[in-house]
């Protein structure tokens, strides 16, 4: 699991992101991403999406909200991952339909 530390409000939009291209190694390791392709037959291909991007991340179960900044964002097959991270700390990975965009 990814470690990242807080994020302040007003520096949300200077946090490292991956865009237009998949996510390696070395974004990983620089923390500008939170998932790579894994070689698994699906199709990998980066989705066409403004980042960075200050969102709400829907928890499915609760429905609590939790603000995050997403940070990469892949077509894997059929599905559209996002890798976020949460302003409190953390990070993790979740689809498109569990974000709620903030107009900023």
């Amino acid at each position: 699991m990814c470690q990242f530390d807080p994020v302040e409000i007003e520096l949300w939009r200077n946090v490292p992101f991956v865009k237009d291209r998949l996510a390696n190694q070395e974004d990983m390791d620089f923390g500008s991403a939170v998932f790579m392709a894994e070689p698994n037959g699906e199709e990998h291909i980066p989705l066409e999406i403004d980042i960075p991007k200050l969102a709400y991340h829907i928890d499915q179960d609760t429905k609590e909200k939790s603000k995050v900044v997403i940070i990469q964002g892949e077509q894997v097959g059929d599905k559209k991952v996002l890798g976020i991270r949460y302003l409190n700390g953390g990070c993790g990975a979740c689809l498109l339909f569990d974000l709620e965009f903030i107009a900023y």
